[in-house]
């Protein structure tokens, strides 16, 4: 009877309480009913406002507890050499595909002479024909053509005339470098404002310029006139080569961008202000320390933003513009970037601005791979395993500039080693300490990646191959194409004289990197580190030379190191050390013939025995060594250098000797050139 009851009166409990949910549901509709026609007129209207004109949408203020000013750090304020200031007003027109400027320019000129002239970079104007130095590697084509429609030049208010002169090759027909006469020099401590009113067209992409074909893309780099560097009383302003890079004073960049309402704008610098202006956008950038300024302007692109924590709180806003096509690299790119960012903030120095943009192009784009202060692009393939470290390594690459050109601008065009070189060695090693060892690929039609080692191809189809999951050291590139161009050219080379792309490629990027690998071999990594970071605290927002990395380097160990500076860097000398034989000469006896065939290296060489190792130093300077020595345990080998300290020898395989010579390795590849040899038969017979 009790829980009868009970059962009453718990379903008249939970019957009441499902008659008010629904009486108060039926309230709420009422509400949302007689009330939606009010919340969708809001909406509407909030809408139209934003289109409305002169409406500013202020940048999220990220850094509240107030890091920065004008986009760096304040603790690096008083680091910056503040020489030349940039202001621009710029506008786009993608219809006409012009780019309008008004520029002006503040020179202050910081050093104990007087400047007679101004000399100024017109990078731009190397496209204007076939005819310019540039064209002699690039060839400019009809639709990549542009140069500098100039309306007016004026210093401190006075018009002037730009003078076109070349100072490195003479070539009528380039006009990249110009220069003002003055009436009254520039003295140490005074200053220029220089004022420029000029169009320019933004041609079809020709290397790191340009709209991308097919698309509403527009790179902007080297799009203005750029004072040149003043030193020792001498202006130093090179022409545009075609494979060398730039060299500027750093200083303050404020630009304004107006741009179609349906375009995105990414540049170098923090964002000021958003402007909607109707069917315009007002864009406002501003960078305080770098010494050059590029943008971008896309009407499809993908643009998201994370953030990184520095170690003392500071935020760092990381921002991507992306191609639609590689979305799904999204995640890849933001680490590679982090994990670059945590290398170096644990091991030279942290990046001091307040933003950092990684712009990926299109593949129709030519802008693709290269650095900008606080900005870099990529390109990505539509096919990238992991495993291929693509696009890691290029994300790393570029980065890695922002440091070595962006923090120390070294002189690209005389030694682009101080800063190509540098950056090739750090981004191996940070592949290398948060990646996998990388998988040898060839690409099947161009196209797909295919594990294996292609060595012959008919019409993008592979030959003579190897199937096979083959890993390799991040350096193995860099020797690839070292061992491409032994000869021509050395490290220690004026960038710009050296004759041609290959040797230039080698010289700067390629045997740097393998001459930095010997050095952290021959110090150790920690030491090696040590003195890198000192050698960044030294000549950051400095222009660094050859010169004061070795005398820094050299102050900064006990070891002799002077032997690398004249065998590696100043000479253009192979290296090849080999053991000619290693017999037994009497009972417990023998002796050990070594030959040097090539440059002068100092090394430690091993003779194993059953029981032991003996170690004999290498140091004297003569093209040979004979070591007699004596043990009464049997002798198996001798190797010179088993650390593989110096990764400049040519040949490795010559570097070692066994008392009892083996075969497998011969079967082995013999048996591949059987494979090769009938793949090329039965491919070749097909054709007809």
């Amino acid at each position: 009877m009790l829980l009868r009851y009970q059962a009453k009166l718990n379903f008249t409990l939970n019957k009441g309480k499902l008659r008010i949910q629904k009486d108060r549901f039926r309230l709420l509709k009422k509400i949302i009913t007689k009330y939606l026609w009010i919340l969708l007129f809001l909406i509407f209207a909030g809408v139209n406002i934003l289109q409305n004109k002169n409406i500013k949408i202020k940048p999220v203020n990220f850094a509240k507890e107030n890091y920065y000013e004008r986009g760096i750090l304040k603790s690096y304020v008083q680091k910056v050499n503040d020489v030349a200031d940039y202001y621009f007003n710029a506008a786009l027109n993608p219809k006409t595909a012009y780019a309008s400027v008004e520029e002006k320019i503040i020179w202050r000129n910081k050093t104990n002479f007087p400047a007679r002239e101004l000399q100024f970079h017109l990078y731009a104007n190397a496209y204007s024909s076939s005819k310019t130095l540039f064209n002699s590697v690039y060839k400019v084509t009809k639709a990549a053509r542009t140069h500098f429609e100039i309306s007016e030049v004026k210093v401190n208010g006075k018009e002037k005339r730009l003078i076109y002169f070349q100072p490195d090759v003479k070539n009528p027909y380039d006009s990249t470098v110009a220069k003002i006469k003055l009436q009254k020099a520039v003295n140490p401590g005074d200053s220029a404002v220089i004022n420029f009113k000029y169009k320019l067209k933004i041609s079809e992409s020709i290397k790191r310029f340009g709209r991308a074909r097919g698309t509403d893309f527009f790179f902007i780099s080297q799009w203005f006139p750029k004072i040149a560097v003043f030193q020792e009383g001498k202006w130093n302003c090179h022409q545009y080569f075609p494979s060398l890079n730039f060299f500027s004073d750093f200083g303050y960049y404020n630009v304004k961008i107006k741009i179609p309402v349906s375009f995105k704008a990414a540049a170098t610098g923090r964002l000021v202000s958003l402007n909607n202006d109707g069917d315009f956008k007002r864009y406002e950038f501003e960078q305080f320390g770098v010494h050059d300024f590029a943008w971008t302007a896309a009407r499809e692109i993908i643009d998201t933003t994370k953030f990184f924590v520095r170690q003392d709180g500071s935020k760092l806003k990381v921002k991507l513009f992306v191609q639609p096509t590689s979305v799904k690299y999204i995640n890849r790119f933001f680490t590679a970037i982090f994990k670059s960012l945590k290398f170096y903030e644990n091991n030279i120095g942290d990046y001091p601005y307040e933003t950092l943009t990684m712009v990926d192009v299109p593949r129709t784009s030519r802008s693709g791979g290269m650095e900008y202060p606080t900005l870099f692009t990529v390109s990505a393939g539509l096919f990238s395993p992991v495993v291929t470290h693509s696009p890691e390594k290029l994300v790393v690459h570029e980065f890695t500039h922002q440091y070595f050109y962006g923090l120390i601008a070294n002189n690209e065009t005389e030694e682009a080693w101080l800063d190509e070189g540098f950056t090739s060695y750090f981004a191996s090693k940070i592949i290398e300490k948060n990646y996998k060892p990388g998988l040898v690929t060839f690409r099947f039609l161009n196209y797909i990646p295919v594990p294996g080692i292609n060595y012959l191809s008919f019409k993008d189809i592979p030959i003579i191959y190897t199937l096979g999951f083959y890993r390799y050291p991040e350096y193995a590139r860099a020797l690839s194409r070292y061992y491409s161009n032994l000869t021509v050219g050395a490290i220690a080379d004026t960038s710009y004289k050296l004759p041609t792309r290959l040797s230039y490629v080698v010289n700067s990027y390629s045997k740097p990197e393998i001459m930095l690998y010997t050095l952290e071999r021959l110090l150790g990594e920690k030491k090696f580190f040590s003195i890198i970071k000192k050698y960044f605290n030294e000549f950051e927002f400095k222009h660094p030379t050859s010169r004061g990395f070795f005398d820094l380097l050299f102050a900064s160990t006990q070891k002799d190191l002077s032997w690398i500076k004249k065998e590696v860097f100043e000479s253009s000398k192979i290296f090849d050390d080999a053991i000619r034989y290693l017999k037994k000469t009497a009972p417990n006896s023998y002796e050990l013939f070594l030959e040097r065939k090539g440059g002068y290296f100092p090394h430690t060489v091993y003779v194993y025995t059953t029981k032991d190792t003996l170690r004999f130093d290498w140091k004297e300077k003569k093209n040979f060594k004979i070591i007699k020595f004596r043990t009464k345990n049997k002798v198996i080998a001798a190797d010179i250098d088993p650390k593989r300290i110096n990764l400049l020898d040519i040949n490795f395989a010559n570097n070692s000797y066994t008392m009892n010579p083996t075969y497998t390795g011969r079967i082995s590849l013999s048996v591949k050139w059987f494979f090769w040899l009938q793949n090329a038969l039965m491919i070749l017979g097909s054709v007809g």
